[in-house]
């Protein structure tokens, strides 16, 4: 019977109303047919014995899904009251009212006792436990349980994996002790030590297990009191008492279960305050970490979204935040291998994962076509992603997550290419270490002044000298890493220090020139670059001014280089600080002319006096007849604008004598003289 009732109000939480006719059909038909009884007491015990159950099945059906999203163990308490005391309570009401229609003699105290503590046993502990089986066939079938993801999500989180099994093994051989012996005191005892086992498991190793195993030592002990009850034929103190014992421990049972549950949701809400962006409702890294961590080798893709928001910028963050909670809703809803999206610190763009198998790639294909087709809705009006771009790392369990994410979103914005595969492999230098390796290049004054001296190619040679200062990296002792120039200045220009280290350049040079320099007549031409940034600084010149009045440094011997391999930030600025250093007395020179940015337009524009030829056409001057042709024109072009011109890259005599041929002013390059040190060079021609 309860087994029956069990089943019963199972179904009716499951299917409701549909299924209350078939049940009390076959309540009236077991009672009629199978029973005997009379057709009046069959009626009214399939409608008594059916309604209560429905009606407290609807009621708790009804509080749950009020509940339902908001908290487990507000669910578990609501299941407790209405089917755990008050079903069973019902239950008595209902053989009571049968028992009057039967036209039988009132029914005793101890059978109540009997009817609401055997209910709520029933109740508590066998019908959850249906429950579970159903959940479990429906599982089975594609139906997804919240309830048993739920109770694996705690087990889960405990992460213990031994104690479980030990405590899971531990029950077992008690189990089969206690059902091996034919001593009730010996079962009954083994049984409590079980049900102490299982209070200690219930949240620790979830609550599907737990439960199981509550029923399973209940059903013992009432198996083994009901043989005794049947045997001495009576209904004694000592059954009552068990049965007393076992509705407080399944109570106790509840109220562990209520407590773990609660606190776990507790937890998890922190967990979600933590990992989820209350803008955009997006995961954190932390959160990416927890979940690929479940996968042996995973690919996590990087949505650039640079592209886009920076045409965007009249949105403002609610609108940015709102183009990347759409974007979220999207991808999750449009493609099934998108778990959930991520926001990564920092970065202006969105992270996934997808499962690494043999089929990766036309999954991310997929995703870029689906990618192609959003479209993001602000106002009245509707836009779609600009080139986005998704890179992509393999990523294995073992890898450092934080370091993939960050070497992810570090990666430059690539017009026109769809998936970028970035390699696993870390630059020998890390940003991090890159921009603490420049501080402390800066901090300890680690810098070395070289020069590189032209040669003077048309007239007598030359008495005074002109040479470029260039700019190396002294490495002291217990630095382990040696950076050549080429690192070097692409790690200033990332981390826009061109101003910071020009101005070193500038003032100790000048500080050598003064220190060592007793004869200006010696010395026709000192070169020192200036960046673009620095030129747009509006201080800059003053700045050289006061250092050459410091120094007394005459500004007449001192040419300033303009590299053109990147173009003038602020034009106007720049040739305002070119004239002013012109005005007072210094050169100015074009770098790396022919190649980079509107190098004609420059020679309209700016206040120069020398050019100096990129060593691209100089390199290969022997043998191309295309660059004899280029130095040419470019040297014609020079001579009529009244412009002196260097040679960069002269390596040999064949070098030397081409260049002189066309009427280039100086050469600079190894057939020249090689880089010294500048200290060492302007002692050298002081002494002479």
């Amino acid at each position: 019977m309860s087994i029956a009732n069990a089943v019963m109000v199972v179904v009716f939480i499951f299917f409701n109303w549909r299924v209350v006719y078939a049940v009390s059909l076959s309540v009236f038909a077991y009672y009629y047919c199978f029973i005997g009884k009379e057709i009046d007491v069959a009626f009214a015990s399939a409608i008594f014995i059916t309604i209560f159950p429905f009606l407290f099945s609807q009621l708790f059906i009804y509080l749950y899904k009020q509940y339902e999203n908001k908290s487990f163990s507000a669910v578990i308490g609501i299941y407790f009251v209405i089917i755990g005391l008050l079903l069973p309570l019902s239950t008595y009401v209902t053989a009571m009212t049968v028992s009057f229609f039967a036209g039988s003699e009132p029914l005793a105290m101890n059978f109540m006792a009997y009817s609401i503590l055997g209910g709520m046993l029933t109740q508590l502990s066998l019908t959850p436990t249906v429950l579970v089986l159903f959940l479990l066939v429906f599982a089975k079938l594609g139906y997804k349980s919240k309830y048993l993801e739920f109770s694996e999500e705690i087990r889960q989180s405990k992460n213990s994996s031994p104690s479980h099994l030990i405590w899971l093994s531990t029950f077992i051989v008690i189990t089969v002790i206690a059902i091996s012996f034919q001593n009730a005191l010996v079962i009954h005892s083994l049984c409590f030590v079980l049900l102490i086992l299982i209070i200690f498991g219930f949240g620790r190793f979830g609550l599907v297990q737990p439960l199981l195993m509550a029923t399973i030592v209940t059903l013992v002990m009432l198996t083994e009191s009901l043989d005794r009850v049947n045997t001495l034929r009576t209904l004694d103190e000592q059954f009552y008492g068990l049965l007393v014992v076992l509705a407080v421990m399944i109570t106790l049972c509840y109220a562990i279960a209520g407590a773990v549950i609660k606190n776990f949701e507790l937890l998890r809400q922190q967990i979600k305050l933590e990992r989820i962006d209350p803008y955009t409702d997006l995961f954190n890294v932390k959160q990416l970490e927890e979940d690929l961590s479940q996968y042996k080798k995973a690919v996590i893709v990087y949505l650039d979204l640079l592209p886009t928001m920076s045409k965007l910028a009249d949105l403002g963050y609610q609108g940015k935040a709102q183009l990347i909670f759409q974007l979220n809703n999207y991808l999750t809803i449009k493609n099934n291998n998108v778990f959930r999206c991520y926001r990564p610190p920092f970065s202006i763009g969105i992270l996934g994962f997808a499962i690494s198998d043999e089929n990766i790639e036309t999954k991310l294909n997929v995703l870029v076509s689906q990618l192609k087709k959003f479209q993001f809705y602000w106002g009245d009006t509707s836009v779609s992603l600009v080139s986005p771009t998704l890179h992509c790392v393999n990523i294995t369990k073992d890898d450092d997550i934080s370091a993939m994410v960050s070497q992810l979103c570090d990666q430059p914005t690539t017009p026109d290419v769809n998936i970028n595969w970035v390699e696993r492999e870390s630059p020998l230098v890390r940003k991090v270490d890159m921009l603490e390796y420049i501080q402390n290049v800066f901090k300890n004054n680690l810098f070395e002044l070289n020069c590189q001296p032209y040669l003077k190619l048309n007239g007598r040679k030359a008495k005074a000298h002109s040479f470029e200062v260039l700019l190396r990296i002294n490495p002291t002792e217990g630095m382990t890493q040696v950076v050549t120039p080429a690192e070097f200045f692409p790690m200033i220009n990332l981390f826009e220090l061109e101003s910071e280290l020009d101005r070193w350049v500038v003032t100790h040079t000048f500080k050598l020139l003064n220190e060592h320099i007793s004869n200006w007549s010696q010395i026709e031409k000192c070169s020192i670059n200036l960046t673009a940034k620095s030129l747009s600084s509006a201080t800059l010149a003053q700045d050289i001014l006061k250092l050459a009045d410091k120094y007394e440094i005459p500004l007449k011997r001192i040419c300033f280089e303009i590299t053109e391999s990147s173009a003038l930030q602020s034009e106007e600025q720049a040739i305002d600080t070119l004239q002013e250093l012109r005005r007072a007395g210094c050169k100015i020179a074009l770098d790396d002319f022919g190649t980079g940015y509107a190098s004609f337009s420059y020679l309209r524009r700016l206040p120069l006096d020398i050019l100096k030829i990129d060593g691209e056409f100089i390199r290969d001057l022997p043998v191309s007849e295309t660059d004899r042709l280029i130095v040419e024109s470019l040297s014609n072009v020079a001579k009529d604008i009244g412009l002196e011109t260097v040679a960069e890259f002269v390596e040999t005599d064949e070098h030397i004598n081409l260049v002189r041929s066309h009427d280039i002013t100086y050469a600079q390059g190894y057939g020249v003289a090689k880089p010294r040190p500048l200290k060492a060079f302007l002692i050298e021609i002081m002494n002479k």
